[in-house]
């Protein structure tokens, strides 16, 4: 009995060394300590002798994880596939033998086999193996220690067999192999496991992509799959790193990550968004135009962003940890190919498909500065890398950083320019150099960026990035990569100019931004000399890029622009509707596009357009064109949205849901200016149809569109709410001392006192708007009390948060034939307020605008559309060179360029700029203040001085805090800030002042208050010398002194001054002094004026002389330098940008010269202002065009 005891206690202690140690093999083994594994394998094999097929496979084990350390060598890998070999029978042998008893054991040495048989490169033997096994059963009690390596033996077998599979091109049963194992990965418990699973899942990830057959949203869920096995696996399995890994098994995690990212980026650009969250289903993939409510359509967008955001987060790390700086000579493309995809994929994130609330915290200016980060990181492992160059400049002009923009560009432009420079003298590319395409490009995006928000220096900027365009155009360039030299001698077939290996689109970008550049400059030099020509090559040039790309929308809006400026009103008239024609749906429908990209740009084509038949006197086809504009959409709750019921107005922006929400909510900050700039040419149409009376009443529809389009700004008119100051502390002397000061002290002050600001109120009456979905004022007229205060509240109008546009000067200055009751006073009207504020909602677009094509077209076919190029400016030539007014039929006509293919959306690569806070406040702001001029400019027409009193004051009070919010800025305030615009739209500080000073002038000049008038004029001078309303005026009242229809000074009873003759030379003028006629330009004469009285000649004395002329009085001297100093300011205004087409500058000019007996010359100016007139617009071209020349 003791004997038998001792034998089951001996048993018991080997049973329980034998656990022990095949525990302790498990875990080496799980670990992959494979130098303890033999010796762990031995100590199973003598205490737990029953599992010797277990020892006999962890050593094998062991032999394969070290045959896959060793060294690549030829020798060492045909003795170590033989020694593994010897392997192959004894395994085979434990494997039957352990079959029935331990069939865990049997499984583990049969994947160990198998795994030999795959290193051999023997996929069939391999496949044969496993499949023998048939399913693979359950772990048994057998297997009681060595749970963990059966574990890894799981996965490794699913590795191995879909390896084989795949290897054998059995596809379909390799695709389910890898399908099933991902969706059975037990994880990360141990190192081996980890690094199997990683194995399984990284190769079914790269063979999923790889055998994708198309990309559809079936296919994207499809190979999706292994991805998101692959995301949750490293979510819960810690990185492993020191441990080396077989190079031959083992797939770079950045390669998985990557294509991972490429995935999910294929998926952002075919517009795919996340379907539901479905348990134990796969995710489905949904387009745009899925039925998701707004709730679940937002959190998928924000699953969407976050996966794809961790999945770039990871990827970069991996990149920027294994990626070293480069050589001079090197490139590092991975880098450059990666920024390229962030920044594609930015585009998508901050395209019109997501809103703010789709990305998350942050929205869109979040994503871009995370962008940033990125590139810069990506900077840190390139050397002079010219696509991360052009990126940043993409991404910081995208977020209004427009400094920060063109450093990145100048960089960029200098590498490239000496790269080319390089290629041009080697024959040879240059490696990781942009291609010529891409570089042209990104330089015509740089000019558009400096014409469209720039100021004159970014004007000068753009001139010198042109010449450099030029330069390249004409620059030889090799035809291949190849192309080298060969001691200095190179194949001229191997050698052609840039031009002729650009692609069109390219070709017709640079010529585009050739002539916008030169049309914009042509608007700011000083030397009107040259202003003509280069109007005329911006038309040729602008003419190349339409044969290069015919339907092209910047081109043609661009091309138009210059024509109008050139009075070629029949050939402006022309491209318009050539771009139009296919590009407007006349069908009823709107465009499918649900963001109406097509649309949008031609909001400006359609103003054009309604302007150039004014400048025919085609007015009520032009009020049609305008309400085409707005029907081009459709319905005015696509482009308006739908009103929410039950707010007040002031909630209303912030109401609107995206269900409600309209186009104008995705709109950047022009494309609003030209939907308010539409409304306004639409009230001067009523107003010269139907008199000012009729216009007034829409003043309250266009207050109503301007809060749509940006929203109740209560914040941006905080200094505007304080009690309004008088007119004489509404603007501080800020520059004591200075060049604002001397031009006040030179002249002799008025006596006058100024009549202090009163509180009445914006008169608004009720009229239906353009549709039910733009708030209107309600009708109220407030009466002003005995102590001239108002009844009730004033009207606030403010702005919001989206983007802002250029302002400009908004009040109208009469046209010298059109003045509204004229010779148009018996144009047989139908039109009313209501009829051009409103749409029938029922009457289809095709109603509305189906006749406009073949208007336009009759207006611009009349004479063979001829193309002229811009005559001389008038005081640049001599009178016999004049050409009669009604001469435009000796120019050759022009080539017809229509083509039946319908027009592209725009495609350039810059998104719509996010300004900078200041900046979009000074847009919101600055199209706030014209609209309250322009309203003002109506009052004052419609004799309701008081109401323009009132919208003035408003003005004023906007002008002031934008002031302010300059001088609490960081930079602080200095006369070159408020002079000069800066990067932006809208216009300086210092022009907005100008701008209202001078409607003040206007408003005291209705009020017969002629010497108030001239202290305004002279303090919109003092902001803005070469300001052309406040020359303008100033200057006539000036020379009404000099003809003594005013006093010099204001007298103490004043009477009422006589009227301000037309400028005709019909009339005799009044005053006998004279200018010497012996100048032949139009500069003052430095000369002292002379005195032609017209009193009878003295007699002569007893010796035969004449008698002295008694000198000239101070009052005759007063009047000399009145007419003088209007002269010298009406000069100088004629040959800038801002005046040289001002028809009512010329026309003072002609006065001038005809009172100072330069009748010639007089002559001359009056035939330049009918010249002007016969093709002059309702409104001038500079303000309703937001953008300039660019869209």
């Amino acid at each position: 009995m003791s004997v038998q005891k001792h034998k089951t206690a001996k048993g018991e202690k080997e049973k329980e060394k034998g656990g022990r140690y095949l525990g302790l093999l498990d875990q080496a083994l799980c670990n992959g300590q494979w130098n303890d594994v033999p010796e762990l394998a031995r100590k199973v094999e003598k205490h737990a002798p029953q599992r010797k097929c277990l020892a006999l496979a962890a050593r094998a084990e062991s032999h394969v994880a070290e045959s896959a350390a060793s060294t690549s060598t030829s020798t060492s890998t045909s003795s170590t596939i033989h020694r593994l070999s010897d392997l192959l029978p004894r395994l085979t042998e434990a494997i039957s033998t352990a079959l029935q008893t331990f069939p865990d054991d049997s499984f583990i040495a049969s994947t160990c086999l198998a795994h030999i048989y795959w290193l051999q490169e023997a996929p069939q033997d391999a496949l044969i193996v496993l499949e023998r096994l048939g399913p693979k059963a359950s772990a048994s009690k057998s297997a009681t220690g060595t749970l963990g390596w059966l574990e890894v033996c799981e996965v490794k077998s699913a590795f191995i067999r879909a390896s084989c599979l795949h290897t054998l091109e059995r596809k379909s049963e390799a695709r389910q192999a890898y399908q099933d194992a991902t969706l059975h990965t037990p994880g990360y418990r141990s190192l081996e496991l980890r690094r199997w699973t990683e194995r399984l899942l990284a190769t079914a990830c790269l063979y999923s992509v790889k055998q994708m057959p198309s990309p559809s949203a079936s296919h994207f869920a499809e190979v999706y799959t292994p991805f998101r096995a692959w995301a949750e696996f490293w979510q819960r399995a810690p990185t492993h790193r020191g441990v080396i890994a077989p190079p031959r098994l083992d797939i770079p995690r950045r390669q998985v990550w990557k294509a991972y990212y490429d995935l999910l980026s294929s998926i952002l650009q075919h517009g795919l968004i996340y379907g539901p969250e479905q348990k134990g289903s796969s995710l489905e993939f949904l387009p745009l135009t899925s039925t998701l409510s707004e709730t679940e359509r937002v959190g998928a967008r924000q699953r969407q962003r976050v996966e794809l955001h961790r999945v770039e987060s990871a990827y970069e790390s991996l990149l920027l940890e294994e990626t070293k700086f480069p050589k001079a000579s090197q490139a590092n493309t991975e880098v450059e190919e990666w920024a390229d995809q962030v920044v594609s994929n930015w585009t998508s994130f901050t395209g019109p498909d997501w809103s703010d609330a789709d990305l998350g915290k942050g929205g869109k200016q979040s994503v871009s500065r995370a962008v940033l980060e990125i590139l810069y990181r990506a900077a840190s492992r390139t050397f002079h890398s010219t696509p991360i160059l052009r990126h940043l400049f993409t991404v910081h002009a995208a977020l209004g950083e427009f400094d920060l923009a063109m450093h990145a560009f100048d960089s960029y432009m200098e590498i490239v320019d000496k790269g080319k420079a390089r290629a041009a003298k080697t024959g040879k590319h240059e490696i990781g150099f942009d291609d010529d395409d891409t570089a042209m490009l990104a330089t015509t995006e740089a000019i558009k960026l400096l014409c469209r928000y720039g100021d004159r220096e970014q004007a000068e900027r753009a001139n010198e990035i042109s010449d450099i365009v030029q330069k390249w155009l004409s620059q030889k360039r090799p035809t291949t990569s190849d192309s080298t030299l060969t001691n200095g001698d190179v194949a001229e077939k191997s050698i052609q100019s840039t031009e002729s290996t650009l692609r069109p689109a390219t070709l017709a970008a640079a010529y585009r931004a050739l002539g916008v550049t030169q049309a914009r400059w042509a608007n700011l030099t000083y030397e009107s000399s040259t202003r003509s020509s280069l109007l005329a090559e911006a038309n040729n040039n602008l003419r190349r890029a339409q044969q290069f790309e015919p339907n092209n929308t910047e081109t043609a809006h661009a091309l138009a622009a210059v024509l109008g400026e050139m009075r070629d009103i029949d050939a402006a008239l022309q491209v318009i509707r050539i771009a139009l024609d296919d590009s407007v749906m006349l069908n009823g429908d709107a465009a499918a596009d649900q963001h109406h990209e097509r649309e949008r740009p031609l909001l400006a084509l359609w103003h054009m357009l309604a302007l150039c038949l004014t400048a025919q006197d085609q007015f009520e086809t032009a009020a049609q064109i305008c309400d085409a504009a707005y029907s081009q959409f459709g319905n005015s709750e696509v482009l308006f949205g739908s009103r929410p019921q039950g707010l007040t107005e002031d909630a209303e922006k912030e109401a609107f849901t995206p269900n409600t929400r309209g186009i104008v909510d995705q709109m950047g900050g022009f494309e609003k200016e030209s939907i308010l700039q539409i409304r306004m040419t639409q009230i001067v149409l009523l107003e010269l149809m139907e008199g000012p009376d009729a216009a007034v009443d829409l003043t309250g529809s266009l207050l109503g569109l301007y809060s749509r389009l940006y929203g109740n700004p209560e914040h941006v008119a905080i200094q505007a709410a304080r009690p309004p100051a008088t007119s004489a502390s509404a603007t501080p002397s800020r520059l004591g001392g200075t060049l604002r000061s001397i031009t006040g002290s030179i002249r002799p002050r008025s006596l006058r006192s100024r009549r202090s600001s009163t509180e009445a109120t914006l008169r608004q009456r009720s009229i239906a708007s353009q549709d039910d979905n733009i708030p209107s004022s309600p009708p109220q007229r407030l009466q002003p009390t005995t102590n001239g205060q108002t009844l009730g509240h004033p009207i606030s109008i403010t702005v919001t948060n989206e983007d802002g546009s250029p302002a400009g000067k908004s009040h109208h200055r009469h046209h010298l034939h059109l003045p509204f009751h004229g010779r148009h006073k018996g144009v047989d009207s139908t039109r009313s307020a209501t009829s051009i504020a409103e749409q029938d909602e029922n009457q289809s677009p095709v109603e509305e605008s189906s006749h406009i094509p073949a208007a336009a077209a009759a207006a611009a076919g009349a004479d063979g559309s001829p193309e002229q190029p811009l005559d001389s400016i008038a005081h640049q030539r001599s009178p016999d060179q004049w050409p009669p007014p009604a001469g435009h039929h000796d120019q050759p006509p022009v080539q017809d360029l229509r083509l039946p293919a319908t027009h592209p959306a725009s495609t350039s690569s810059v998104p719509e700029p996010r300004l900078l806070p200041f900046h979009e406040r000074r847009h919101k702001v600055g199209v706030l203040i014209k609209t309250w001029l322009f309203v003002a400019g109506l009052y004052i027409r419609a004799d309701s001085t008081d109401d323009a009193e009132n919208a003035l004051e408003h003005a004023s009070k906007l002008v002031e805090s934008l002031e302010k919010e300059l001088a609490a800025s960081e930079d602080g305030i200095n006369a070159r800030r408020l002079f000069e615009k800066g990067w932006g739209g809208g216009k300086s500080i210092d022009d907005l002042w100008a701008d209202v000073w001078s409607m003040k002038a206007f408003l005291a000049s209705s009020r017969e208050r002629p010497f108030d008038a001239i202290s305004d004029y002279e303090q919109a001078l003092s902001y803005s010398p070469d300001h052309a309303a406040g020359i303008i005026g100033l200057a006539n009242l000036l020379l009404d002194q000099y003809e003594e229809k005013l006093p010099l000074e204001e007298p103490l009873n004043p009477v009422h001054p006589q009227a301000s003759t037309s400028g005709s030379l019909i009339g005799e003028a009044k005053p006998s002094l004279t200018r010497p006629n012996t100048a032949t330009s139009t500069i003052p004469s430095r000369r002292g004026s002379y005195i032609s009285d017209s009193r009878p000649t003295q007699p002569e004395a007893e010796d035969g002389r004449k008698q002295r002329r008694p000198d000239p009085t101070p009052a005759e001297l007063n009047r000399l330098a009145a007419r003088d100093r209007a002269y010298m300011l009406l000069s100088n205004l004629t040959k800038l940008g801002s005046g040289w087409d001002n028809s009512e500058a010329w026309l003072a000019l002609a006065r001038a010269h005809e009172l100072s007996k330069e009748i010639g010359k007089a002559k001359e100016a009056l035939w330049w202002v009918v010249e002007l007139e016969d093709n002059k617009p309702l409104r001038p071209w500079r303000e309703v065009l937001p953008g300039g020349y660019t869209l």
